[in-house]
């Protein structure tokens, strides 16, 4: 398992890069529609990689992991597509995103088994904490629907449970000490 977790840490700093998000300006201060727009791409993006862990992983708990965020990250997307809806805005893809998404799960899939496992938890871990970040220290502030607001209220504590579940499960299948 050393062995995995010493090839899989070889390329998380890659798999970082490629499915982080660009930051926003600095002192930019994100509307409504941005938020919207962003919380979409981040969603669905992430997604699409637990469709993948839950296919492709290893461990039982990586899958079972990988359902449970397929399964709320799902309906977190379709509540902001409703708030979407309500404001009358229609959300718009990042072709930059979607290029940066790509490159995740073409890095994703051509990882074995057991180092697919971590590289996807250390990914979930990042990808965790940089949507709570961006909820709660830029989005809530920024943030002038009410609708927009309560959304983010309510999707904020079950992505912060979910750092911490990714981190529990990185931390369980890294090297053993």
């Amino acid at each position: 398992m050393k062995r995995v977790f010493q090839f899989a840490a070889g390329v998380v700093l890659s798999l970082s890069v490629l499915g982080s998000a660009p930051p926003a300006r600095p002192g930019a201060v994100p509307d409504d529609v941005a938020i919207l727009n962003r919380f979409d791409d981040l969603v669905g993006a992430d997604i699409a990689c637990a469709h993948l862990a839950a296919e492709r992983g290893h461990s039982a708990e990586v899958k079972a992991f990988a359902r449970t965020l397929v399964s709320e990250h799902g309906l977190a997307r379709q509540l902001a597509r409703d708030v979407a809806a309500m404001m009358n805005v229609t959300l718009k893809p990042d072709g930059a995103r979607r290029a940066e998404h790509e490159r995740t799960i073409k890095a994703l899939r051509e990882r074995p088994d057991a180092a697919f496992d971590v590289l996807f938890m250390r990914h979930e871990v990042d990808y965790h904490k940089e949507l709570v970040d961006l909820i709660n220290k830029e989005w809530v502030p920024a943030s002038k629907n009410a609708d927009l607001s309560a959304l983010l209220a309510q999707v904020g504590p079950a992505f912060e449970g979910h750092t911490k579940m990714a981190e529990e499960l990185f931390q369980k299948l890294g090297p053993k000490k």
